[in-house]
């Protein structure tokens, strides 16, 4: 199968943790009938954050394209600049800020496979926490 890096299929998450995802294979691709993997492109503007999280059954890869940024994994912070990538298995927290004056382009890997979907439910769930919190 070719895959295509493809805008249009792209979720807009608003703020307070506004970034694009733009799905590539993804678990609900006609295409697939079984995977154990999914990837997207997650992307933010400067200044972005995604929160401070984990996944309860699936390990993330993330890999730094483009920008930089800061990544932390455990409350531990690192560079996040083209070529590092952190890996966060079930459980284990980490977010990624965009502290560059560039787009942070980000190639993620999930397993076992999401939708994008999953996606998107996941973010408006955490923006609608952060909104209570701060009412």
């Amino acid at each position: 199968m070719y895959y295509n890096y493809d805008t249009s299929e792209s979720i807009q998450i608003p703020a307070p943790f506004g970034r694009t995802i733009t799905p590539m294979f993804m678990d609900d691709d006609p295409q697939i009938t079984e995977t154990n993997f999914s990837v997207h492109m997650t992307e933010w503007e400067p200044g972005c954050q995604v929160d401070n999280h984990t996944h309860a059954d699936s390990m993330e890869a993330m890999y730094c394209i483009s920008g930089t940024g800061i990544a932390q994994v455990n409350g531990t912070e690192y560079p996040f600049a083209p070529g590092a990538m952190i890996v966060a298995p079930p459980h284990v927290t980490h977010q990624i800020t965009n502290t560059g004056t560039e787009l942070l382009r980000v190639l993620c890997i999930f397993s076992p496979a999401c939708t994008g979907k999953d996606l998107k439910d996941r973010a408006m769930k955490t923006i609608e926490e952060a909104n209570r919190q701060n009412k």
